[in-house]
């Protein structure tokens, strides 16, 4: 509150006085502008305080124009305009001038003061002036001249006080109210008063010379206070004399606003250089101050020396890298510092005025004997005391040893990128080449020197070896994207010699430790080997071996194919599925080579007569599968199949063997048939099967009742298995009599089926167990039932045989013979008393193997007839090379025997030659007497028969044995 009670304790003195002197309107208003200093009492007031303030100045002034009894409305109403005119002005200037920020912009400045300041005094100075001139008779140029000489002054000295105030607050006044100032001010105002007394002339001249002075010894806040105390003084001299004034006083009023106005402006300038000559001194000392804190505890190698070498100053850096206080290195000569090779660099540079320089490599030692290499600046500049030169030293030592480091990475880096089987090349950020190593220096048949520079894909032309487009782009791409990429399959290069060369591997960015993408590395392998390899290897997957044709993993891709574009363009295509009838004969019998040469003949044949758009695949063994596309009918496929058959079937030559072949086909047609690749096949392959049993080179499209049939065998193996399981197998018998007294001698054995209480003959499963390689099981649970019978059947008659039927594929097994051996043991029948009865054309399709396999038979006591003589349509001479016991004459032939010698001549025949084999003869199939007569007649051993009896079960057998009479007697007994 201190400056508000000096502001308002000096108002109300100033205005007392004056009202004291002219208690007049004209006086009053004269007051305006000395009312506005109250601003710097009341600018950072509250507005309630501004209120009161000037409240109580306006009830001071009307108690003092009362006693002076000039109170009236006139004066009343101008004492209230001005303290509304200063509330106005300060709360604008609080508001719109941002008293809390330092304003530096003068244009800024000068709008505050116009807008927030002179325009409000002036509009409230009007309104009084207007107030005066309509109620009293004073002329218009006296009350204009009181209003505006009174408030002009008070503007122009007093707000640079109040925006400094405002700017700066309550320190700037606790610093202008010091005694000194006031003083100061005194002496200032008892000048003025003096020289004003003198001559108007005198006064100006001393104003401008008294402000200039506040300036220079008090700074711009005497400036200020003297201004505004200097002001106000004139202010109110002249509005005081101004009653009884003549015009010249008017002259002396503007002569003397004019005076102040230059002086105060003339100090204004020289204050503000001594302010920037403060300022600019200040600035360089704190600079120079700065500079020797940072010099001296700067961490770089930093030192000044003299022109003669000797060391002034140096950082805390050099001195930690010397190893010595900085004491000690002052004063010292600069070379104290370096090894003698460091001694020669730096004495060939001159230190002068006219030097400055740069060293590499200069070495310094340091106290512990430590060489350290640094790269040294030199820089002039001037002191007081001479030049100097300030030296810049950066440590090089760990650069140098990191670059021999590098080297010797780089040359290891080298060494392996040259010893690597891979090719390796380099490229910068625009796909640039920088490096090759060694193999892709031989791949490309150029040296990096010669590509260095030159585009990569100009370098590493790269195209696929299929569609032979080139592939372009790839480093850039990976440099774009920052990621690694692999080759694009099927990438081959070719270099300027036309050499061609599969390669694979990938593309990768190459990185700085900060991250940053320097370029890209290709990194690829020769494949070209390989890849020819991988190919062939694809092709051996895909395609049989023997004959190259597509093998079943590529047929069905096509067959799936084959669907899609027929579903998609809707139409028809066939699958034929074709085997070659008894192949496996012709493979056994003439050898594997012969086979494999028919199998090659064959698909040859088969791939002349197909179109391009068709295919044929061996799906293994003797199979084939032909994909015929785009049929229109039944009737078109039945005359292509028609035409293979025809094609295919008939006489071989291979070597020196000649041979017949039949095939068989079945034919499944999309999408009648089935619309999917597996559906297609089982069809395809269910109508081959059918074809196989109706006659030989015939084909069968798939039906319905194929499908039935397939059905049922897979029902019949199902309970083929299950009767196994069951023991629903058993023996029957049938006798085999003595051809002259017919008594039993021998006894057949007969398969049959005891399935859902119906009794199955060998032709209804024995077919079907084969197909599901049940066979095995079910002959081993048959003769385990007749060796289990055989064996009572032998207590009662010793000479008896049992005659067992084994197919050629059971004993050419490695274990047949000796489980057969533990199963007669086992039941006590001696290996004697067994026959096995072989097949005529088994036989011969397996003589090589047979040969050993009925020596061993008969090594062990076991005997062995060959069943349906004469049937097997081969050379005889066979029988020459074979172990046998016994030839069983074939049914047909016997049927022929009538009574007519000419019509059963082949069986007669037969018998004699076993006759002259000395072998026992068997005739199978006597229905009658007459037959079984002629046979004896002939000299046939034995005879077999249903005019003797039909197969029986092990029970009526029993019955015949302990009858002990012939056949033909026994058959009344039954």
């Amino acid at each position: 509150m201190k400056h508000l009670l000096f502001w308002v304790l000096g108002y109300l003195a100033t205005v007392l006085l004056y009202l004291f002197h002219s208690p007049t309107a004209l006086g009053v208003i004269s007051l305006g502008g000395v009312s506005l200093w109250l601003i710097g009492a009341l600018i950072n007031q509250r507005l309630v305080v501004r209120v009161a303030v000037c409240t109580c100045i306006a009830m001071i002034n009307g108690a003092a124009l009362a006693y002076l009894s000039a109170l009236n409305l006139l004066s009343t109403s101008l004492i209230v305009i001005n303290m509304i005119a200063v509330i106005v002005i300060c709360e604008l200037l609080e508001r719109y001038h941002h008293i809390d920020s330092h304003q530096h912009s003068i244009l800024r400045i000068v709008t505050s003061i116009l807008t927030y300041v002179f325009i409000p005094a002036m509009l409230f100075g009007a309104i009084g002036v207007s107030l005066v001139l309509y109620q009293t008779t004073i002329a218009t140029q006296t009350v204009l001249f009181s209003a505006v000489v009174g408030t002009s002054l008070a503007l122009f000295v007093g707000t640079p006080f109040v925006l400094a105030f405002m700017g700066r607050g309550d320190a700037y006044l606790q610093s202008v109210y010091q005694f000194r100032h006031v003083m100061f001010c005194v002496v200032v105002i008892s000048s003025m008063v003096a020289t004003a007394a003198i001559s108007w002339h005198l006064f100006s001249a001393a104003t401008v010379a008294l402000f200039v002075l506040s300036v220079v010894f008090y700074d711009f806040k005497a400036l200020n206070l003297c201004s505004f105390a200097v002001g106000g003084l004139v202010s109110a001299a002249l509005n005081f004399h101004y009653i009884n004034a003549d015009s010249g006083l008017l002259d002396s009023g503007f002569y003397a606003f004019t005076s102040i106005a230059v002086g105060y402006v003339t100090a204004l300038f020289v204050w503000r250089y001594k302010k920037l000559v403060a300022h600019s001194s200040a600035q360089l000392s704190q600079l120079h101050e700065s500079f020797k804190h940072t010099f001296e505890l700067s961490p770089e190698m930093l030192l000044t020396i003299d022109s003669s070498g000797t060391v002034q100053e140096v950082s805390q850096g050099f001195a930690d890298a010397i190893g010595e206080p900085k004491e000690l290195l002052c004063g010292r000569p600069f070379t104290d510092f370096m090894t003698a090779q460091g001694q020669q660099a730096f004495t060939k540079h001159a230190l002068d005025v006219e030097s400055k320089f740069v060293l590499s490599n200069l070495q310094l030692l340091s106290s512990e004997g430590e060489i350290l290499t640094v790269n040294l600046k030199a820089e002039l500049f001037g002191t007081p005391s001479g030049i100097c030169t300030l030296c810049f030293l950066q440590d090089i030592s760990e650069q140098i040893e990191l670059a021999e480091v590098l080297e010797q990475e780089k040359e290891l880096l080298e060494v392996t990128l040259s010893s690597i089987g891979d090719g390796v090349i380099c490229t910068d950020v625009n796909s640039k080449v920088t490096y090759m190593n060694p193999v892709a220096e031989a791949v490309l048949a150029k040296l990096t020197r010669e590509v260095k520079g030159l585009p990569f894909d100009e370098v590493m032309p790269l195209y696929n070896e299929d569609t032979k487009q080139p592939i372009r782009g790839l480093t850039d791409y990976c440099i774009k994207n920052n990621k690694l990429m692999e080759l694009p399959e099927l990438t081959c290069v070719k270099n300027h010699l036309k050499l061609e060369f599969a390669i694979q591997d990938s593309i990768s960015p190459i990185y700085l430790k900060n991250g940053e993408i320097v370029g890209a590395v290709m990194v690829f392998q020769d494949v070209t080997e390989s890849r020819i390899m991988s190919r062939k290897l694809s092709h051996l997957a895909h395609h049989d071996v023997l004959t190259g044709l597509p093998n079943r993993l590529l047929l069905q891709d096509r067959l799936s194919q084959f669907c899609r574009r027929a579903l998609r363009e809707e139409h028809n295509f066939a699958v034929v599925f074709i085997d070659l009838d008894k192949f496996k004969k012709i493979n056994d019998s003439l050898g594997h080579a012969v086979g494999d040469s028919l199998l090659k003949k064959v698909a040859k044949r088969l791939t002349n007569c197909i179109r391009s758009c068709d295919t044929v695949s061996r799906m293994g063994g003797d199979e084939f599968v032909l994909l015929l596309d785009a049929v229109r009918s039944r009737a078109q496929v039945g005359k292509v199949v028609e035409k293979i058959l025809e094609s295919v079937s008939g006489c071989y030559e291979l070597d020196t063997v000649q041979v017949e072949l039949a095939v068989s086909a079945g034919v499944a047609i999309y999408p009648e048939d089935g619309d999917s690749a597996d559906a297609l096949m089982k069809h395809a392959d269910t109508a081959m099967y059918r074809a196989k049993k109706v006659a030989r080179s015939n084909y069968q499209f798939y039906s319905v009742e194929l499908d039935k049939d397939a059905e049922f065998k897979i029902e019949q193996e199902s309970a083929i298995a299950k009767g196994i399981k069951n023991s629903e197998f058993i023996p029957y018998y049938q006798p085999v009599v003595n051809a002259q007294s017919f008594l039993l001698e021998k006894l057949e054995m007969l398969a049959r089926w005891d399935h859902d209480g119906e009794l199955a003959g060998p032709h209804q499963f024995i077919a079907t167990a084969e197909e599901a390689n049940l066979i095995g099981k079910v002959c081993e649970q048959l003769l385990q039932k007749a060796f289990r019978d055989f064996s009572s059947w032998l207590e009662k008659m010793p000479s008896l045989t049992l005659s067992v039927n084994i197919s050629v594929l059971q004993l050419i097994e490695p274990e047949f013979i000796d489980i057969f051996l533990c199963s007669l043991k086992r039941f006590n029948v001696p290996p004697i008393n067994v026959e096995i009865e072989i097949t005529e054309s088994s036989l011969v399709s397996n003589l090589d193997t047979m040969k050993q396999t009925l020596l061993d038979l008969k090594s062990h006591g076991i005997r062995v007839a060959i069943d349906d003589f004469g049937t097997g349509y081969s050379s005889l001479s066979y029988l020459k090379h074979l172990s046998f016991d016994t030839i069983k004459v074939d049914q047909k032939f016997v049927s022929d025997l009538t009574g007519n010698i000419d019509g059963g001549e082949l069986a007669i025949v037969i018998v004699h030659m076993a006759q002259s084999l000395q072998v026992n003869c068997v005739a199978e199939g006597v229905e009658t007497a007459e037959q079984a007569r002629i046979l004896a007649d002939a000299g046939c051993h034995q005879l077999q028969g249903y005019y003797f009896s039909k197969p029986k079960s092990a029970r009526a057998i029993d019955s015949i044995i302990e009858a002990g009479v012939s056949i033909v007697q026994s058959r009344t007994l039954l």
